[in-house]
């Protein structure tokens, strides 16, 4: 007897079908001018034009870069997650760091910085030891006059080094390690002797990373970044 396909087992659609309800949608792509706000307003915070404890009003800030509130909101969401600012009382506030907070910023950083020196010393291609050697003139100089210059390149020139790693997670971590105030604050406040003193430093870390001393490129890593706390602390607060 032929069954009739009417009463064959019938298929399990509804099961699949609450699932496809039931999944999370796929995250918005983030627009170009979310990107262009987000960008904008971290550059701000991060130079010290936005100060801690500024408040960030949407609608002004909208105004101001000429966009919808929808990417100034998803903007703000971002800096929250990175750490810049905060939600207090249904408004944005730039985020105040606490000596504590700085310190274990500060603690993280000896850790990943000190690390990716001593991988940069073991993994650096001959063209990345080129690049890094490169940077002796401009970050050596003791003059004064050179201060601004020096603060400019600071990032780019550690990021060579850090890159050299050939972890870009680490990399990663450490540029998200260093998105704060304070560290373009302190760039305008050393002293001859302090700009002396960060400048060897920068020197036996380039000597060290294009030698292949890994354990020094560490150590001289780690020093660095303990002597930018020690400045911070002793001028900030």
């Amino acid at each position: 007897m032929t069954q009739n396909p009417a009463q064959s087992e019938p298929v399990e659609r509804a099961p699949a079908e609450g699932r496809a309800r039931d999944a999370a949608p796929p995250p918005r792509p983030r627009t170009r001018r979310s990107e262009e706000v987000y960008w904008t307003l971290r550059r701000e915070i991060t130079a010290g034009v936005l100060r801690p404890n500024a408040a960030l009003v949407e609608d002004e800030i909208a105004a101001r870069l000429g966009v919808s509130r929808t990417p100034v909101r998803e903007s703000m969401q971002r800096l929250e997650a990175d750490g810049l600012i905060d939600s207090h009382r249904r408004r944005w506030i730039v985020h105040e760091h606490t000596q504590d907070e700085i310190v274990q910023l500060y603690e993280v950083r000896c850790g990943l910085e000190s690390h990716a020196a001593r991988l940069a010393g073991r993994r650096a291609t001959p063209e990345q030891l080129k690049v890094i050697e490169g940077w002796r003139p401009r970050m050596t100089a003791h003059d004064p006059a050179v201060l601004n210059d020096r603060a400019r390149n600071n990032d780019s020139f550690h990021d060579a080094i850090n890159a050299a790693s050939g972890n870009l997670r680490l990399l990663a971590a450490i540029r998200a390690n260093r998105l704060f105030h304070f560290n373009t604050r302190l760039a305008a406040l050393y002293s001859p002797d302090e700009l002396a003193r960060s400048s060897r430093q920068h020197d036996e870390l380039i000597t060290a990373v294009c030698a292949r001393d890994a354990e020094q490129a560490a150590t001289t890593a780690r020093e660095h970044v303990e002597f930018s706390l020690e400045l911070i602390l002793r001028k900030l607060f």
